[in-house]
């Protein structure tokens, strides 16, 4: 899996702007310089794993939503993953199981 690093950047900088924070902030807390940020937001540079992880944690987002672009507030966005683990399922427990979805719906809406 090749790993786009101009993407990641620019959904950085999506994050960062769609939050107010200037890249002067980020630069600070990650004590690099606003430079270097820039670099990283235009995919110039390669991102470490643990630069990456202080990203999402000063944005307060999963490094899912940076490198899958990934929406957790979407209402698709663990379907890939469920579809996965449907798919591994025998075939005779998924009635059951759309019946345990239809349950735990109905719970959260209050119709239980």
């Amino acid at each position: 899996m090749m790993i786009d690093y101009q993407l990641i950047g620019k959904r950085i900088a999506e994050q960062r702007k769609s939050k107010h924070i200037t890249q002067e902030s980020l630069a600070e807390y990650l004590d690099i310089s606003t430079a270097y940020v820039s670099k990283i937001e235009r995919g110039k540079t390669q991102l470490s794993l643990e630069r990456l992880v202080e990203i999402c944690h000063f944005l307060d987002l999963s490094p899912s939503v940076l490198i899958e672009g990934g929406d957790p507030t979407s209402a698709s966005y663990m379907l890939p993953e469920l579809s996965e683990l449907l798919d591994q399922c025998p075939k005779e427990l998924l009635p059951l199981i759309k019946s345990i979805i239809e349950d735990v719906v109905r719970f959260y809406k209050g119709k239980i």
